[in-house]
C-alpha cells in the first residue's frame, strides 16, 4: 500500500513518516499492509528545492518583543516569527480599585480584607500620638530661649490655658491638629497598601483648582453667617494683647489645621468606614454618623446645641466629600469658618470665648443658623460640581487585552506540488 501524501512531506519529515507508517499501534505482529520501508537513499522532491527558506536567529524577551532577554517559552517566535505561545496576562499588584469607586469606598480594592480597618486605626493612634508629642518641642525651645524657671510648668501653663491662649500655645495646638494629615495618610498606606493621595480625592491627590472654587463660592456666605453669629451671641472678653502675631498665625497654620480635621474626621473615617459595607450607600450613611457623633465628641462640650451646631458642618462635608469625591470641599468650608471667627475674635475681642471648651454653651437660634448656611454653602457646591463636571468616582487605568488567538504559521503550498 502507498501512501501518495508522504511524497508532499518535505524531504527531513518524510523518514519519520514512514516509521510512524510502519509502527504496530495494536500490538498483534500486524502493520496492517504498512509493511514497506522508507529506502535509504532517495531523491528529493525538487519542487521543494529551497523550501522553507533561511532565516537568521533571533535573540526573543520573555515577551517576544525583538529584545534579548532571559529564555522563556512564552512569546518566543516560532520558526516563521509568529510567537508559539501567547504571552502571559500581567499581574496587577496594586490595591487600587479595579472598578469605578465612590470615595468613601476607596479602599474596596482587590486586597481589602475586612480586619484592615481595624489595623488601620491601631496605627493612626500610636502614629498621631507620637507626631503630636513632637509638636510640643516649639513650646520647650520658646521656654528655654525665655529662661522659665520651671520649663515643665511652663510647658503645661502654655498649652492647657485655652482662655488665656498665647501664640505659643496656639502653635502648638495648631500643629496637633496638623499632624493628622500624616498620620491619617500613613496608617492608610501601611495597611491598605493604598498612597495618601486618594484619601484627598478619587484624582489622587488635592485638586487645587477646585478647592479655591469652593472658596470663592462660600464665602461671601460665610462671612454674612459669621457676623449673625456675632450679633447673636456677642463677645465680650478684649482684644489679646498680642494680636498681630496671632493674626498672622491664623493666617498661615488655621487653613492647615482644618485640612487636618477634614483628613482624620471624613477621609480617614468615612473610607475606613465606608469600606466595611459592599452597598454604597449604606457605608455613606454608616460613616457619615460615626465621623459627625466623633467630630461632634472631640470639641468636648456636652451643650446638645453646640453638638448641633458641630456635628451640622460635619454631615456637610461629609456629603460635599461623597459628592465631588474629595475633601476639598470640606476644607474650604471648614478654613473659611474658622479663618472668619478667629480673625474676628483676634481684631474685635472676644479671644477667650473662641475655642469650644467643656462649658461651653448654645442656643437653638445658633443650631438653626447652622444648619440654614451649610445647607446653602453645600447646595452651592454640589452646583459647582455639576457645572465644571468635577470627577465623582475613582477611575481605574484601562487594562492591556489578553490576545485571544495566535496566528499559525504558514502551512506548506500542497496543491502546489505534483503527485508521484
Amino acid at each position: 500500500m502507498s501512501d501518495a501524501g508522504r511524497w508532499c512531506l518535505p524531504d527531513p519529515a518524510r523518514k519519520a513518516h514512514w516509521i510512524a507508517m510502519n509502527s504496530n499501534s495494536y500490538g498483534d505482529g500486524s502493520t496492517r499492509g504498512f509493511d514497506k520501508v522508507p529506502p535509504d537513499s532517495y531523491q528529493p522532491d525538487p519542487a521543494l528545492a529551497g523550501y522553507p527558506p533561511p532565516q537568521a536567529p533571533q535573540q526573543v524577551g520573555p515577551l517576544g518583543d525583538g529584545h534579548a532577554g532571559p529564555g522563556q517559552p512564552y512569546g518566543q517566535l516560532g520558526p516563521y516569527g509568529s510567537p508559539a505561545y501567547p504571552p502571559p496576562m500581567p499581574v496587577s499588584t496594586s490595591a487600587l480599585p479595579e472598578v469605578p469607586r465612590v470615595y468613601q469606598q476607596m479602599l474596596r480594592g482587590p486586597h481589602y480584607r475586612w480586619w484592615k480597618p481595624l489595623l488601620c486605626l491601631v496605627l493612626v493612634l500610636p502614629l498621631a500620638l507620637i507626631m503630636m508629642g513632637l509638636a510640643i518641642v516649639p513650646v520647650l525651645v520658646a521656654g528655654l530661649l525665655s529662661g522659665a524657671p520651671d520649663l515643665v510648668e511652663y510647658t503645661v501653663r502654655t498649652t492647657s490655658d485655652i482662655a488665656n491662649l498665647g501664640p505659643i500655645g496656639f502653635i502648638y495646638l495648631n500643629l496637633t491638629l496638623i499632624v493628622l494629615i500624616p498620620a491619617s495618610g500613613l496608617s492608610i498606606w501601611i495597611a491598605h497598601g493604598i498612597r495618601p493621595g486618594y484619601l484627598a480625592s478619587v484624582a489622587g491627590g488635592i485638586r487645587w483648582r477646585w478647592l479655591l472654587r469652593c472658596v470663592a463660592v462660600i464665602l461671601p456666605l460665610w462671612a454674612v453667617y459669621t457676623l449673625l453669629g456675632v450679633l447673636v451671641t456677642p463677645f465680650t472678653s478684649p482684644r489679646p494683647d498680642h494680636w498681630v502675631t496671632l493674626l498672622v498665625i491664623v493666617l498661615l497654620l488655621t487653613p492647615l489645621q482644618a485640612a487636618g480635621e477634614e483628613y482624620f474626621f471624613r477621609g480617614w473615617i468615612m473610607q475606613n468606614v465606608g469600606a466595611w459595607f459592599a452597598r454604597p450607600m449604606v457605608g455613606l450613611v454608616v460613616s457619615l454618623a460615626v465621623s459627625a457623633a466623633a467630630f461632634s465628641t472631640a470639641h468636648m462640650s456636652p451643650d446638645p446645641w453646640v453638638l448641633g451646631t458641630i456635628a451640622c458642618l460635619a454631615v456637610a462635608s461629609g456629603l460635599a466629600a461623597w459628592w465631588t469625591g474629595g475633601l476639598e470641599a470640606g476644607i474650604a468650608m471648614h478654613a473659611v469658618n474658622n479663618m472668619l471667627t478667629l480673625s474676628i475674635v483676634v481684631i474685635f475681642g472676644g479671644w477667650s470665648q473662641a475655642f469650644v471648651r467643656s462649658d461651653t454653651t448654645g442656643t437653638p437660634l445658633m443650631l438653626l443658623l447652622a444648619v440654614v448656611v451649610n445647607g446653602s454653602a453645600l447646595a452651592l457646591i454640589l452646583w459647582q460640581a455639576k457645572r465644571v463636571g468635577l470627577q465623582r468616582y475613582y477611575q481605574p487605568p484601562a487594562r492591556p487585552v489578553s490576545p485571544t488567538s495566535v496566528p499559525p504559521a504558514p502551512a506548506y503550498p500542497l496543491g502546489h506540488y505534483p503527485a508521484p
